[in-house]
């Protein structure tokens, strides 16, 4: 633990500049974890707050490399990626932050652009479809095309700004196509507002501007599949370990995956890259930035 530390706050510091942040949380516990007060979101006010959450963020730095981590404790995502932002450099630009659509998820110390997970609404028209099959395959039919787009950039390699360009032109009128199709079915009273398939509708419609934001905005991203995919991590543990002992044991186990996992991501092995940091402990003290994942692999 204490000689992979520094590298792990080394990717910390990095992560505050990032461009683009995957964000999500899933729940935990910690067994001698008490009950604390805790500010509530957006103001003043304090109340007593019992709930573990493990949160996860996925860093997009400018040059596409990906920092992974974990936090463990009485708090939810948007606690964390707060202590994230809090040290990021004046001078850079307005953060973009996927997540579904939870206030708590959201960050309060700084200025960012809250792009919501498409995946997350798609879902809840999928929860519905056996009561209302033909409805939910129509949405269906439409919101897989703008994957499909999505996968024709990835495909021809596009730029950034060519991405843009084409989800704008491609997408942005399936999105406003389905948003029509919610507000008309709404409207006619097709659709009982407070059933399962009017609360996909109205989830669909209240959240729209959040949903296109990779219409729009260059860099955001259309789902938030990536990190919730990389929770697995946390879910398997949870399922063979059921829960940490105290909150000391739960940093350590974070600190840890986020080095596995950000290793992981910058495709080297693991078990080698954490053999060096320990048989270098020293120089890894001196001089973390030398043993970030890339760099051992530039440098090995």
């Amino acid at each position: 633990m204490y000689d992979i530390y520094p590298v792990f706050q080394a990717l910390f510091n990095l992560a505050a500049n990032g461009e683009h942040y995957y964000l999500d949380d899933t729940t935990n516990r910690i067994l001698d974890a008490k009950p604390i007060e805790k500010n509530v979101r957006g103001s003043s006010q304090t109340r007593l707050r019992s709930g573990v959450y493990t949160s996860g963020v996925i860093a997009t730095l400018k040059d596409n490399r990906s920092i992974v981590l974990f936090e463990t404790n009485i708090g939810h995502a948007g606690e964390f990626i707060d202590s994230i932002l809090h040290k990021r450099s004046q001078g850079c630009a307005t953060p973009i932050i996927m997540s579904d659509a939870l206030p708590s998820n959201r960050p309060s110390r700084c200025d960012a652009t809250l792009s919501l997970c498409n995946s997350h609404a798609r879902r809840q028209f999928v929860d519905v479809i056996s009561h209302f099959p033909q409805e939910v395959e129509h949405v269906l039919t439409q919101y897989a095309k703008i994957w499909e787009n999505n996968g024709h950039c990835s495909d021809e390699k596009y730029t950034p700004t060519q991405r843009l360009s084409y989800h704008e032109a491609e997408s942005k009128p399936i999105m406003l196509e389905i948003k029509s199709w919610c507000e008309g079915k709404l409207a006619s009273g097709d659709i009982e507002e407070n059933s399962g398939l009017g609360k996909a509708v109205r989830y669909f419609i209240k959240h729209f501007d959040g949903l296109t934001h990779f219409c729009r905005t260059q860099g955001a991203k259309i789902d938030n599949n990536q990190i919730e995919a990389m929770l697995k991590i946390v879910v398997r543990d949870r399922k063979n370990a059921m829960f940490h002992k105290t909150l000391l044991g739960a940093n350590i186990g974070d600190v840890i995956t986020s080095l596995i996992a950000t290793s992981s991501e910058a495709g080297i092995n693991v078990f080698d890259y954490f053999t060096t940091l320990q048989r270098e402990s020293q120089q890894v003290k001196a001089n973390p930035e030398n043993y970030l994942p890339w760099n051992y692999l530039e440098n090995k």
